[in-house]
């Protein structure tokens, strides 16, 4: 089991949670505070309280609540606030059940323009009315329990949280996941823990049926969906998985997060859960998987920094794919996270001289060799242009390689430019160069080391049979001119 080791800041947390906390308009219900909740197994399993006799407000009521409906879902609060205000006089006729139905928007408009004090007020006026409804109570004591959260009182709004769910039948999976952030934030980790897996378990528990895109007889998508028959397992809040990583790094239990990011990616994809993804894959050997999480962050332009573009161009490498590796090292270099470094330039030469891009590699490999403290580079500057049949920029590649130094194979050197040469039909500087690689050879090899000794034969070896051949082409070619001239060709 891999332990998490996570630092994520607080106010993550925090911020989601004060936004998801905001109401919402649904119909004549503003404030929906049930969500996804685990259905009992059986009757038998519910609880059974005894239920308040729901009464109907008063026609006069009825009227009202049909007018401000238009008028909250326009966020009209100031004119919603003024119809309700004939319900709020003194020795009015509006009944106990009208004055709840005014108390419930109230709250709720209260809570909608941020006045947080007179939405608490308003709902506790409602849970005060002798004929308020168990549904009204419950959402009155269920944003309480939000009010209480927002006003930094953990304690209180844990309370109003313990309360609601005495009374609710399917206690929703928001409710379990408020309760786990309000017990975090007074460091009762273990309830905090027992909350946000009992909250995670009810919106995973979901079967969730899959629905597709329906077709018109071109092919065009209508707009409509059907279900398919088929169902997927449910998802938890992105804020709930986030707060369970946390919780069991803070109490140092072993959790294994990797069926956690996995999740993350696919509904919740974001850079930092790809790249968290992609050095656990790492971490357990699984490099297919690591460069695959990488490089889905990169195809949806997520990755911003070097050792991102590096650590992926690296993978795709390893996995022989040089023409997306030098891609994407490229577009690093472009947008400026890569730095045009020594190292970084010549990892771009490399991948599009393993593509078979010469003519890309050869701008990389020039700005790489002329950083570098070694004429190394200068060497495969060389062989891309003698590749490439460019014969005079090869042999000054090389001859700027000799010159640099601290060259890992210089007798390899020589003998390349003793070819280029011959290709140019420079036949003394050719037949220089391969005497100098024998030359160079005698003391680069070791002797007594029986590998080298070995390389060494066979280097200078080849390097006479050049000279012989390259003298013997010389006098072939001059005989020819000869030859053509006598000819008048």
């Amino acid at each position: 089991m891999k332990r998490l080791k996570l630092n994520y800041p607080l106010k993550i947390f925090l911020i989601a949670t004060v936004i998801s906390l905001l109401p919402v308009a649904l119909g004549v219900s503003p404030l929906d505070y049930k969500g996804a909740s685990l259905e009992a197994a059986d009757d038998d399993t519910k609880k059974k309280k005894k239920r308040r006799r729901t009464k109907l407000p008063s026609k006069k009521m009825q009227r009202i609540l049909q007018g401000i409906v238009p008028l909250i879902e326009n966020e009209q609060w100031d004119e919603a606030l003024l119809a309700l205000e004939p319900v709020a006089v003194v020795d009015s006729k509006f009944t106990s059940t009208d004055r709840s139905k005014m108390y419930y928007y109230r709250g709720y408009i209260y809570f909608s323009k941020e006045d947080y004090s007179l939405a608490e007020r308003a709902y506790k006026n409602l849970i005060a009315e002798e004929d308020s409804s168990d549904q009204e109570r419950q959402g009155a004591i269920y944003s309480l329990s939000q009010l209480r959260y927002i006003a930094e009182d953990y304690k209180g709004s844990i309370s109003y949280l313990l309360e609601w769910l005495d009374n609710e039948e399917e206690p929703s999976s928001d409710g379990y996941g408020l309760l786990a952030q309000a017990y975090y934030q007074v460091e009762n980790f273990q309830k905090s823990v027992e909350a946000i897996d009992t909250a995670i378990e009810i919106q995973e528990s979901r079967d969730i049926p899959i629905k597709v895109a329906v077709l018109d007889d071109e092919g065009n998508e209508t707009g409509e969906m059907i279900e398919t028959g088929e169902t997927r397992k449910g998802v938890a809040k992105e804020n709930h998985y986030l707060l369970k990583m946390a919780l069991y790094s803070e109490l140092k239990k072993d959790l294994e997060v990797l069926p956690i990011y996995e999740i993350l990616v696919q509904y919740y994809p974001k850079k930092r859960y790809w790249t968290n993804l992609s050095g656990l894959y790492g971490q357990r050997d699984r490099q297919m998987d690591q460069m695959g999480a990488l490089e889905a962050a990169y195809d949806d332009n997520l990755l911003d920094k070097q050792r991102e573009f590096t650590a992926l161009s690296q993978l795709l490498f390893m996995f022989e794919n040089p023409r997306k590796a030098a891609k994407v090292i490229e577009d690093g270099l472009n947008r400026g996270i890569v730095k045009k470094e020594e190292k970084t330039l010549k990892a771009a030469a490399q991948y599009w001289h393993a593509a078979k891009e010469l003519e890309r590699a050869k701008p990389y490999y020039l700005q790489a060799a002329t950083k570098s403290k070694e004429g190394e580079l200068f060497i495969f500057l060389g062989q891309v242009h003698f590749s490439l049949d460019e014969f005079d920029k090869a042999e000054k590649a090389i001859e700027d390689g000799l010159a640099k130094g601290k060259l890992k194979d210089e007798a390899a050197a020589y003998m390349l430019l003793g070819q280029i040469n011959f290709e140019n039909q420079k036949w003394e500087s050719a037949i220089e160069s391969f005497r100098k690689c024998i030359d160079v050879a005698e003391r680069q090899f070791d002797d007594k080391k029986e590998k080298q000794k070995e390389k060494k034969k066979r280097v200078q070896d080849q390097a006479r049979k050049w000279v012989t051949y390259t003298e013997g082409e010389e006098e072939r070619v001059e005989a020819l001119k000869l030859k053509r001239k006598a000819l008048g060709v």
